[in-house]
């Protein structure tokens, strides 16, 4: 390690107070002349690289002059006490350690030679840009030695690999993302894997299917119980190869994949527990047939065609749909064998300025939860067509109406479903009238002035006010 005043380094870091000292990290990439390895005239501030041949990935028989690197070597003045943390066995250190981000993680190997190597046995890598508080936006950093670290990881398995918030922006960080991947299922059979919004040259990643088609690919993928994809072009074949070859799965995400067409989530074995398939705007088909799955999440965005095929679902009890205009009814039909064993259900309605009809359906006798989020205009009548759904409930504990755009405007519509909802309630305990989005609604109508607004919504306060009062004993009105 070199000694020498700390020079500036042009590359993403992270620093953070420790003892009076100044610990900085390096995920990324920097100019060759710069030493790897910074400590101040005084021996106060440490620099680590991820990226290099140094100190992180050194064997445990280097010299003893890396003595410097450790916080414990060196009290400060306002040191006290005993380091009980340490002599903790070392299953549990990594079990702490693994509930750190990778960022986190990787700093606790300053602490002492204790904890020098434990990061490398942890059982969770987390790459997610939130969790990391860096003094500029986070580019190729945050991915460049995300293969290295992978290498340099000492333990058998992963539970958990995260990449999430990262902008590629070269063909070598592409290149590393898909290795670490390949790495964590094929080498390390990861148990739950996590792609978040990573991006290349701003398009969402493309998921390699090439590894996992092969023989030992499919010998490895078995571990997999965990799959999610948010903002990932993964193709519909690879979604259903998954569900063919991994036995243990139980929980499949996608969101925003553009190459999700038809989907077959098909299999007398299926251990599948949780599905959801939101905002991707080219499927055809979904099929179901999964006897263990008990919540399903459809938000669909493109064109609906054959859409849903509930073949068979006994287990399921959580159900939430999300379709514009009227091709919530198409949904709705197709999932409404499920309907007497449900205990929740949503529904995220689009419908403008027209009504809508859902078609009959079984009574919903396990109902104990229903959300309604409804975009409209100011037709409110379209409240009152959502009555029978309500009458079908006979056991509903609690009801969710969440009016997009308009919100609660006082009229002589929303009225009447207030009071539907007072009249025909066997046990009412709390009625809660939020104006926040009457305030948004209003505030967009670029001829009312910002005191006539609140002449409004104070009207708008009074008249929930007044429908308070016919509430029955016991019951609370929230006005907010």
């Amino acid at each position: 390690m070199s000694k020498g005043k700390a020079t500036d380094l042009q590359t993403t870091e992270c620093t953070r107070q420790t003892e009076g000292r100044k610990i900085a990290i390096n995920f990324g990439d920097h100019d060759e002349k710069e030493d790897n390895y910074l400590l101040d005239e005084k021996g106060d501030n440490y620099f680590i690289d991820y990226t290099r041949d140094n100190y992180l990935f050194k064997e445990e028989d280097d010299d003893d002059d890396d003595d410097d690197y450790f916080l414990d070597d060196e009290k400060g003045d306002n040191y006290s006490g005993e380091d009980r943390i340490s002599e903790l066995p070392d299953e549990i250190l990594i079990a702490i350690v693994s509930l750190l981000d990778t960022w986190e993680g990787g700093r606790t190997c300053v602490i002492s030679k204790r904890w020098r190597f434990l990061w490398a046995s942890v059982t969770c890598l987390n790459f997610d840009r939130k969790e990391w508080e860096f003094t500029e936006p986070l580019r190729k950093p945050c991915i460049c030695g995300l293969f290295k670290i992978l290498q340099s990881h000492q333990g058998s398995t992963l539970e958990r690999l995260r990449i999430g918030y990262c902008d590629l922006d070269s063909e070598c960080c592409r290149s590393d993302v898909d290795n670490s991947i390949e790495s964590a299922i094929l080498q390390k059979r990861v148990q739950r894997l996590e792609i978040d919004d990573v991006r290349f040259s701003n398009d969402p990643y493309i998921f390699p299917e090439r590894p996992f088609k092969t023989p030992f690919g499919v010998s490895c993928i078995k571990s997999l119980t965990h799959l999610s994809f948010n903002n990932t072009n993964i193709h519909s074949r690879i979604v259903c190869h998954f569900l063919s070859h991994c036995p243990l799965l139980e929980h499949l995400c996608i969101r925003r994949s553009s190459e999700i067409y038809v989907l077959k989530v098909v299999g007398p074995s299926l251990r599948l527990k949780f599905l959801q398939i939101s905002d991707c705007p080219s499927v055809v088909k979904i099929e179901i047939f999964a006897p263990n799955l008990l919540s399903f999440i459809y938000d669909g965005r493109g064109p609906y065609r054959t859409g849903i095929v509930m073949k068979h679902a006994p287990s399921l009890v959580m159900l939430s749909l999300a379709e514009p205009c009227d091709c919530i009814s198409k949904a709705f039909r197709s999932v409404s064998s499920c309907f007497s064993r449900l205990q929740t259900l949503s529904l995220r309605i689009g419908l403008g300025q027209r009504s809508i009809m859902l078609p009959e359906s079984p009574q919903l006798s396990s109902l104990k939860k229903l959300s309604l989020a409804i975009h409209m205009g100011q037709n409110s009548k379209i409240l009152m067509d959502l009555t029978s759904l309500i009458e079908r409930s006979p056991f509903l504990h609690r009801l969710e109406l969440r009016l997009k755009w308009s919100g609660f405007i006082g009229s002589r519509m929303d009225t009447m479903f207030a009071m539907y909802l007072i009249e025909n309630s066997l046990v009412l305990e709390k009625l809660i009238f939020d104006l926040h989005k009457t305030y948004d609604f209003l505030s967009r109508k670029q001829y009312l002035s910002r005191k006539t607004i609140k002449k409004k919504i104070e009207a708008t306060r009074k008249h929930a006010l007044q429908i308070g009062k016919q509430l029955p004993p016991g019951a609370e009105l929230i006005v907010i």
